[in-house]
């Protein structure tokens, strides 16, 4: 006590102070549940992505004979309800495996490529557009991104990145 008058309970000063405090609090919590939101989504789509991958390896793996059917290093812009065609069970799957990433993936797109003799790369680009950034686009070759991503397997590299809002993801196999 001083001078006769208790000293009781918080001064409206204090409480502005604690509010402010908790709002700065809320909202860096806010701040990390949307970006949180952003990187389960982009985990989804690389997940996607590789069992994509895997699925046409195990295609390929199958069917070794006609391993030059399975080739397309342009990024083909297929429709999510376009007709594989029936010319050869090679060529259905590679149309059914570009038409299903377009299905699955935003503006998914997929290509397959010899890197070498022996070594087959199989690519995928989608648009990951939650990210920031102003360039990418779905376009491109299969060897170019194996080459860039060093996906080759004597390379050791990632096999997987980003082009501007694209997010590219290449793995590569011996055959």
């Amino acid at each position: 006590m001083r001078s006769g008058i208790s000293m009781r309970g918080f001064t409206l000063l204090e409480v502005l102070i604690a509010l402010l405090v908790l709002s700065f609090g809320l909202l860096g919590l806010a701040a990390l549940q949307a970006y949180a939101v952003k990187a389960n989504q982009s985990a989804n789509f690389r997940s996607q992505a590789t069992s994509l991958a895997n699925m046409m390896l195990d295609n390929i793996r199958a069917n070794r004979v006609n391993l030059g059917d399975y080739y397309s290093d342009d990024y083909d812009d297929t429709a999510c309800t376009s007709t594989p065609p029936t010319s050869s069970p090679a060529a259905f799957e590679l149309a059914e495996w570009q038409r299903t990433i377009r299905c699955q993936l935003p503006n998914g797109r997929g290509a397959v490529a010899p890197i070498s003799a022996n070594e087959v790369a199989v690519c995928i680009r989608w648009a990951d557009s939650r990210w920031d950034s102003d360039s990418g686009d779905s376009t491109g070759k299969c060897t170019v991104d194996a080459s860039t991503f060093k996906a080759g397997l004597a390379d050791n590299g990632p096999g997987a990145g980003t082009d501007g809002q694209v997010s590219v993801f290449v793995v590569s196999s011996r055959m």
